[in-house]
């Protein structure tokens, strides 16, 4: 089981180039502290006109020894000091996750550039039914090529939430996994019956470069 934090961050307008800049010298000074961060750019979803710094932790207890080590680090202090003397975006959410399935562990062998998101509410007395939805369609997105993440919400914009990602080795990769998605009978037929019975409403969805 791993967790995954993620602070959003909304440009104020005009700042895009220096709140790219900012967000990258973050990114970069959390890794060498030893973090596993990166960013996340929106191309296309409710997250556009925003930028969003991820962390991943093993579990809780990591979680919570860098969360006190970062906050009492000098670097972070003056970087983070220095960000808040010139506004140029304003924070609109800090949210915790945590994988659905403890045993999963992320792959380290493989390379990710984008990253497809949705972000699902049950309805009320169908999370059972919405989670098995879910693992169906996990053996289809990765047989047609992506590589799937479930994750609860704990706290954070969206508590309560179940977020599913899927990950890709770059643009050209996720374009080819969308149009044999469209095209493949067994998915259609599939979709087709989830659209019939909803378990879950849709909360949020975006598409992402990955930024490491």
């Amino acid at each position: 089981m791993g967790l995954v934090s993620i602070h959003v961050f909304r440009t104020l307008p005009g700042k895009q180039a220096e709140h790219l800049q900012r967000t990258e010298e973050a990114r970069q000074l959390l890794q060498e502290l030893g973090l596993q961060a990166f960013t996340l750019m929106p191309i296309a979803g409710s997250d556009v006109g925003s930028l969003a710094t991820v962390v991943q932790y093993s579990d809780n207890r990591e979680y919570v020894r860098e969360l006190q080590r970062i906050q009492a680090d000098e670097r972070w202090q003056a970087f983070y000091a220095s960000a808040m003397s010139e506004p140029i975006a304003e924070l609109i959410e800090v949210s915790l996750f945590s994988d659905a399935d403890p045993t999963y562990a992320p792959a380290t062998d493989r390379p990710l550039g984008v990253l497809q998101s949705t972000q699902w509410r049950a309805n009320p007395g169908r999370l059972g039914d919405f989670m098995q939805n879910v693992a169906t369609a996990k053996g289809h997105i990765e047989r047609l090529g992506g590589t799937v993440r479930t994750m609860q919400c704990m706290t954070g914009r969206l508590p309560m939430t179940t977020a599913v990602s899927v990950t890709f080795e770059d643009l050209d990769h996720f374009g080819e996994y969308g149009d044999k998605l469209a095209a493949d009978e067994q998915w259609q037929n599939y979709w087709a019956s989830v659209l019939a019975d909803p378990s879950a409403n849709l909360v949020r969805s975006g598409i992402f470069q990955i930024i490491v």
